[in-house]
């Protein structure tokens, strides 16, 4: 900028339209710079703060000039319910470290890729958060693509596979989660186990998806061929009670050609009323069936399930200590965090033939 140009702004407020000029860079560039997102590069971010410099352009007095201004709102955006066992935690855990700082949370559920995209698609322009969570889907890469235009900090919870275009992640790591689980049943001696699990929409992809790839990885690596280790899930996709659910998996286990002698569940709340439904049908667990869940959610252990634990609460809090430290212009040490799970046994597992099963 001449000094004409400069003198022009000094005389009147400066906006972050004169600093992208200053420092020849896009408006969103700036924004994105000023607000700590890390998909600025060291030489960018640099120009940008020595344009601001020389304007005397502080955040801080001019948070109401930029393209996506200070609002204290944090978006929080799942799949599923809010009021879900995951859902939830992560929610209260955020909570915990946005309220002393000021920060509300705006929360937002989608249950379809329809509106996963459309969501998506809008954040690039959304003036109303300074910074979004996004919890427990999978990215496309079209969805890497728009969430790498975001100016604001975008930080993923428990996203499966690839975390391009988040400027952070934390999660739980499924592999290890489902590689003990197996290397457990496999302990017991049970040669014949099973992943029982819902069916959800080809292109909708969530956390407990990966566990049932992760339980087909670990199986195949402790040994077990494709027959002694199988998928039992919903013929359809068609969102239903869960104990509706557990009746229909239960008949598919049941009516299995060579029936599991035990079976790892998608979650905690399923493996229990899958236990229940199994008792109908006079199957004793463990005696007859060992069952292992995941997640460790407050029911387990009333149920005395066996299962991998995670805690959503630390997640949420984890990824709002993110969301502050960039909103703060830091440097994140490790962006990227995966948590490792801890198996909790309980009273659902037992060595094959404990139950005198032939």
């Amino acid at each position: 900028m001449n000094n004409e140009n400069r003198e022009s702004a000094s005389s009147s407020h400066v906006t972050i339209a004169d600093v992208a000029r200053e420092a020849g860079v896009s408006q969103a560039t700036v924004s994105r710079t000023l607000h700590g997102s890390s998909k600025v590069t060291a030489a960018t971010r640099q120009r940008v703060l020595q344009a601001a410099e020389s304007l005397h352009f502080t955040l801080s007095q001019n948070a109401s000039s930029l393209a996506s201004g200070r609002t204290n709102r944090i978006l929080f955006l799942c799949s599923g319910p809010l009021g879900s066992w995951f859902n939830a935690g992560v929610l209260q855990g955020a909570y915990e470290v946005f309220q002393p700082e000021r920060y509300d949370i705006t929360p937002a559920s989608v249950t379809g890729r329809h509106e996963l995209d459309n969501y998506v698609a809008s954040l690039p322009t959304m003036r109303n958060a300074d910074a979004a969570i996004i919890s427990s889907f999978q990215m496309t890469e079209p969805l890497e693509d728009q969430l790498s235009a975001v100016s604001m900090p975008t930080v993923g919870v428990d996203i499966p596979g690839h975390t391009r275009g988040f400027d952070a992640s934390v999660g739980i790591d499924n592999l290890t989660g489902m590689d003990r689980a197996v290397r457990l049943l496999r302990a017991l001696g049970h040669d014949r186990i099973a992943f029982v699990c819902d069916r959800t929409e080809e292109d909708m992809v969530y956390n407990a998806t990966e566990r049932r790839q992760a339980f087909l990885q670990s199986a195949e690596t402790c040994g077990y061929s494709t027959d002694d280790a199988t998928i039992i899930t919903a013929n359809d996709v068609n969102p239903r009670p869960i104990a509706e659910l557990a009746a229909h998996l239960a008949v598919q286990l049941l009516a299995s050609p060579v029936r599991p002698t035990a079976v790892c569940v998608e979650t905690d709340l399923l493996a229990i009323a899958l236990i229940k439904e199994l008792s109908r049908q006079h199957i004793r667990v463990p005696e007859d069936l060992s069952v292992i869940g995941f997640d460790d959610a407050a029911i387990a252990d009333a149920a005395e399930l066996t299962t991998i634990r995670q805690d959503p609460v630390q997640l949420g809090r984890d990824a709002a200590t993110m969301v502050l430290s960039l909103l703060q212009g830091h440097t994140l040490e490790k962006p990227h965090i995966l948590m490792e799970p801890i198996v909790v046994l309980r009273n659902t597992t037992a060595r094959y033939g404990h139950g005198d099963q032939d």
